[in-house]
């Protein structure tokens, strides 16, 4: 998934350009994400991206605790860098701190963190923030190969209701910078309707 590693490194590049989006607050940072290169603000230090320390029996482990086979792009994402931001050019997708705890426990509670019934007990995988106005979830209920499950939006407000977000991760990962702005809009007219 060649494609994927050049989106993830690509976008991490560019981050750090911009140094700014490399601090973050966490008196808990992993040493080894520690950059020291990156002048520390107030309680703001720096982090620098590593290699993920997950492997496919972790995965499995986690896919066990949620009862569902993961997409295999996103397996191999989470397999491929841990960070505490990634700004993807979609500009409203909001990914997780995603850190080196081989216990898993983040994942847990990110998963099960919303309203387990109307989320994952009924096949939606909440795996990122669409802005502050919901989450982003693989539908597993519907079959694809290599489990590559279609994202859909779930509000906030609205756990009931789920709109189509994108076919893939795939999908969502290659999206230009505008698709946000245009489910906004799509959002904003479905919500008048009502």
């Amino acid at each position: 998934m060649k494609w994927l590693e050049k989106i993830v490194d690509e976008t991490l590049d560019k981050m750090a350009k911009e140094e700014i989006l490399m601090k973050i607050p966490d008196p808990n940072m992993p040493n080894e994400m520690f950059d020291s290169t990156i002048e520390s603000d107030n309680d703001w230090k720096g982090w620098k991206p590593i290699p993920s320390v997950f492997d496919d029996s972790d995965l499995k482990k986690l896919e066990k605790v949620i009862g569902t086979e993961l997409p295999l792009s996103y397996r191999h994402f989470l397999k491929y860098k841990h960070f505490y931001e990634l700004d993807i050019p979609d500009f409203a997708v909001n990914f997780p701190t995603h850190l080196p705890d081989k216990s898993l426990d983040g994942f847990k509670e990110w998963f099960f963190e919303y309203e387990p019934e109307f989320l994952i007990e009924i096949g939606l995988i909440y795996f990122a923030n669409f802005q502050d106005f919901g989450h982003l979830c693989f539908d597993s209920n519907i079959k694809r190969e290599n489990n590559e499950y279609p994202v859909v939006f779930i509000d906030h407000e609205d756990l009931t209701t789920k709109h189509h977000y994108s076919n893939s991760f795939k999908e969502l990962m290659t999206a230009d910078r505008e698709r946000g702005n245009r489910f906004i809009i799509k959002l904003n007219d479905y919500y008048r309707k009502q």
